[in-house]
């Protein structure tokens, strides 16, 4: 019987030239290396035939190319998981056979919470309002006034990240022209000058790190402005108590029940093993160390489902011309799985050695080698 597609289980496969030219070969194969022959090739009276049809060595060989390809694909994705996290799911091939660039995309994402502490990025959006400060009024409960709302319309807590109650101190004593010290000006030609005047050659760096103390000191040891929050609800407390009506300015986040999960379009994708884009391997791009091992797997699985077979009708002897056939079944059905263990065993001993991970210290091992070795080249003697 020849190859013909939906001999398989799947028919993952049976599209692939290679795959069709070396299915009926595996059969020969199988059959040989059972003691059974050809399924149908009768060479005499006493010959005895393996108990397979080709269709159980084609789905043995799917099969095993199938795990081939799943091994490989998960020391694929172990070796490079964080360069797929976050990209996008949902094709099945292609992935499994590219070399995975190494990506910052994993350590923003997980940098997204510090910036937004230090506004200059995060998850959410930052937003502002405004309040009415009432003269006579101390407290305000920042939760009922602004009223936010989360994803799912029910009102949601608010964090507060900034609050403008303080008066701006530098840019009236450090960048004004009655200032005690000026040069800031000076340098840039905006005042006068008096003949006792003195100059100052410096960055402008240090001008702007001069007027950054000036603003802190300012708000810590002379501003009488303040402010406490207290509670769920943001209750906000004003000092000194407002003397006329006016705004007051500040910034927030709305805490969503969705931020835990962070249901936005950028948080969906690859977030594990499971859903990485990878597909089968195609059987034709796979080289001989893989075809080998594929062939040999393939044994292992027919010697399992021959056992099988076999053992069905336990572990007798069937009559045949001239004596008896003894059926081995648990024996080849042990020796089958324990083949199969020690092949599993091999290739991902082999894929553990060659990682991205262990590739990057060997060559790291190989150039501190080679640095010992070149410091033991003597020096040129420099003769005048």
């Amino acid at each position: 019987m020849a190859f013909t597609s939906g001999s398989t289980a799947f028919g993952i496969f049976d599209t692939d030239p290679a795959f069709i030219l070396d299915a009926d070969r595996m059969v020969k194969y199988v059959a040989v290396k059972l003691g059974g022959g050809l399924p149908g090739a009768n060479e005499d009276d006493t010959h005895v035939q393996v108990e397979l049809t080709s269709k159980d060595i084609y789905t043995c060989f799917e099969d095993a190319t199938v795990e081939y390809g799943a091994i490989i694909n998960a020391a694929q994705a172990r070796s490079s998981l964080a360069a797929f996290l976050g990209s996008a799911t949902g094709t099945l091939t292609g992935g499994q056979s590219r070399y995975a660039h190494a990506s910052l995309e994993w350590a923003r994402r997980q940098a997204q919470p510090f910036g937004e502490e230090a506004y200059v990025g995060g998850d959410r959006p930052l937003h502002s309002a405004s309040i009415q400060l009432t003269a006579g009024q101390q407290d305000y409960n920042l939760g009922t006034l602004i009223g936010a709302t989360g994803s799912d319309g029910l009102p949601a807590r608010l964090l507060v990240r900034q609050i403008f109650h303080f008066s701006p101190f530098a840019s009236q004593r450090y960048f004004g022209t009655t200032a005690a010290v000026s040069y800031l000006n000076g340098q840039f030609g905006a005042d006068t000058f008096t003949p006792t005047s003195v100059f100052y050659m410096m960055p402008v760096w240090e001008d702007v790190l001069r007027g950054a103390m000036f603003e802190t000191a300012n708000r810590v040891r002379r501003s009488h402005f303040s402010y406490e929050l207290h509670g769920p609800d943001n209750v906000l407390r004003v000092y000194p108590v407002p003397s006329q009506d006016n705004n007051l300015f500040l910034t927030y986040n709305v805490v969503d029940p969705s931020d835990v999960l962070g249901d936005d379009s950028t948080s969906f994708g690859v977030s594990n093993v499971s859903n990485v884009p990878f597909g089968n391997i195609e059987y034709g791009k796979v080289n001989s160390i893989g075809r080998q091992w594929i062939w040999r797997m393939t044994l292992a699985l027919a010697k399992e489902v021959l056992g099988l077979i076999r053992r069905k009708i336990g572990n007798g002897s069937v009559p045949i011309p001239g004596g008896d056939m003894a059926l081995d079944g648990g024996d080849l059905v042990t020796d089958g799985r324990g083949e199969m263990e020690q092949l599993r065993g091999e290739l991902k001993e082999l894929l553990e050695a060659m990682s991205y991970e262990r590739i990057a210290q060997k060559e790291a091992d190989q150039a501190d080698n080679l640095r010992r070795v070149l410091a033991g080249v003597p020096l040129k003697i420099y003769v005048g």
